[in-house]
């Protein structure tokens, strides 16, 4: 295989595809490589660490077809240090050793053929729908954050995507919080509960905002029994889904509230963020006490103690609530929304923060006790 390629294309693709290094490299140490195959006047780049897959296409000037895999790490650090404006030449002999040349810069390394890389499925699109890429990643950033993370009941490690009644759902929780976000406006083929990993949404999430999409460019969605797969263009994302049963996260929803009122976005966020300094690290928590027009915020540890308090629009009773300032402040940071809306009955029974422009969007978080 011999290939010649300007820095920037053939960094830009590897970008896509790098999605960290396999952690599965003690038992299979080829997943530490990534696949180059000359196809269809360009290059396919593949990486894969069993659970999940990214295939991608560069353009690039073709010599010789050929294929290789080689150490995703290593040549990644190869490339960024390359002169930017020096093209990149990558010839591969029938050894499988790759030898890059920039100027007067060369490097070899060793490789190992197709043959033993791991086969990537095809996308399956016999089931499958469209979703316009900036709904689909304003939709799961909005969610992701509630999501578990390395949790032993591995089906909270995930969103739970629903499409029932005409109405599509992603849910994500960690079982102290839970953030729902739906659209009415998604066409699927049939209904569906399935649960996707928070990893391949997130790779998906970084693509989209690195692609400069606009509102027109759809996501094609490919759904089989155990797979789902993402196709934008020449580029596809394929992962296992998360097998389990997800929460009865209806059943946690208030079904009504005594006190409701609306806050500043911004204000609630930067004076939880003042708060969290003086907080516990390790089980922080930060008081909310609400009194008639006033928000006054409280937070303590050994050594510090912190003392705030912003004009509301408030006339309800005197009460103090609890909570974790991560989960407020994640919540704040993602609603998209100047203004958001509480509403409760009692500081220990579970909260509800809403978008008052996105009436879709809901998030719900357990108090703490005191």
């Amino acid at each position: 295989m011999k290939i010649n390629s300007n820095k920037e294309n053939l960094l830009k693709g590897l970008q896509t595809i790098q999605t960290g290094v396999s952690s599965k490299t003690g038992t299979i140490p080829i997943l530490q490589n990534f696949l180059m195959e000359t196809k269809d006047a360009g290059l396919k780049i593949v990486f894969t660490d069993l659970e999940m897959a990214i295939k991608h296409f560069i353009k690039v000037d073709i010599e010789k077809e050929g294929s290789v895999t080689i150490p995703m790490k290593k040549f990644m650090e190869i490339v960024h240090t390359l002169e930017n404006n020096k093209d990149i030449s990558i010839m591969v002999d029938t050894a499988n050793k790759a030898t890059i040349n920039s100027g007067k810069s060369k490097f070899k390394m060793g490789g190992l053929p197709k043959a033993d890389y791991p086969v990537i499925p095809d996308m399956d699109e016999s089931d499958s729908f469209k979703i316009p890429a900036l709904i689909l990643a304003d939709m799961i950033e909005k969610t992701i954050f509630s999501a578990s993370n390395e949790d032993e009941r591995h089906f909270l490690n995930g969103l739970l995507w629903k499409a029932e009644k005409n109405i599509f759902s992603m849910v994500a929780t960690d079982g102290r919080r839970l953030a729902v976000n739906s659209r009415n406006n998604i066409k699927t083929k049939q209904d569906f509960k399935i649960i996707v990993p928070s990893k391949i949404l997130n790779e998906l999430v970084k693509f989209i905002k690195a692609s400069n999409f606009n509102d027109k460019d759809d996501i094609l969605i490919g759904l089989s029994s155990n797979q789902i797969g993402f196709k934008i263009n020449e580029t596809v994302f394929i992962s296992r889904l998360i097998e389990g049963n997800f929460p009865a996260y209806e059943q946690i929803i208030p079904k009504s509230h005594e006190i409701s009122f609306n806050l500043d976005t911004q204000k609630v966020f930067d004076i939880t963020k003042r708060a969290v300094i003086c907080s516990n690290e390790r089980n922080g928590v930060v008081k909310y006490e609400f009194k008639k027009n006033i928000l006054i915020v409280k937070a303590s540890s050994q050594n510090m103690d912190f003392e705030d308090e912003m004009d509301i629009e408030y006339s309800g009773k005197q009460f103090q609530i609890n909570f974790n300032p991560k989960y407020i402040m994640d919540i704040l940071k993602n609603i998209g929304d100047k203004k958001i809306i509480f509403k409760f009955t009692t500081s220990s029974t579970p909260v509800s923060i809403g978008s008052l422009k996105d009436k879709n969007l809901l998030y719900i978080v357990m108090p703490l006790r005191s």
